[in-house]
């Protein structure tokens, strides 16, 4: 299989972030009480966007998790949040229905990107909910963007 490679500008978000494992509960969990203050961001970038944003911290085991929208500068942070660059570069997408990420996120770190050439590159990767994402519909789809490099890159690290 061939990816979609796109090269993404740098994007700077602010929402709420844990720490935690991969496939916790705690992740949905976090989404109503980011929702319940989304309106203390300012300078929306994109309006009725949202991001999931991921990195892994001191092992695979833990889990940074954010809940978070995109803003159009970096500006005052509410209390108990956070703000993130995403860093410009090379990202692969796919997407999914809300009721098959886990499955998707399987899919694609054990089959699309071995066998694909390319590698994860180092930083955050992130889930986007667009405009027409509807949390209680499951097939609503979410786009999972990985930054990447080509293999003969990530062999030189």
């Amino acid at each position: 299989m061939n990816l979609k490679i796109d090269e993404r500008p740098a994007l700077t978000v602010v929402g709420m972030e844990i720490a935690t494992r991969p496939m916790s509960a705690d992740i949905p969990a976090l989404w109503p009480k980011f929702v319940a203050r989304i309106d203390e961001i300012q300078d929306s970038r994109e309006p009725k966007v949202s991001y999931g944003v991921m990195w892994h911290g001191e092992s695979m085991d833990v889990l940074h998790y954010m809940a978070a929208v995109s803003v159009a500068k970096p500006g005052r942070v509410p209390k108990g949040m956070t703000l993130l660059i995403l860093p410009a570069g090379k990202y692969t997408s796919f997407r999914y229905p809300l009721s098959g990420l886990t499955k998707g996120f399987g899919e694609i770190f054990n089959r699309l990107l071995p066998s694909s050439g390319c590698a994860q590159a180092p930083g955050p990767y992130f889930e986007r909910y667009d405009e027409a994402f509807d949390p209680r519909n499951s097939n609503s789809l979410v786009e999972i963007c990985l930054p990447i490099k080509s293999i003969a890159s990530a062999r030189q690290v």
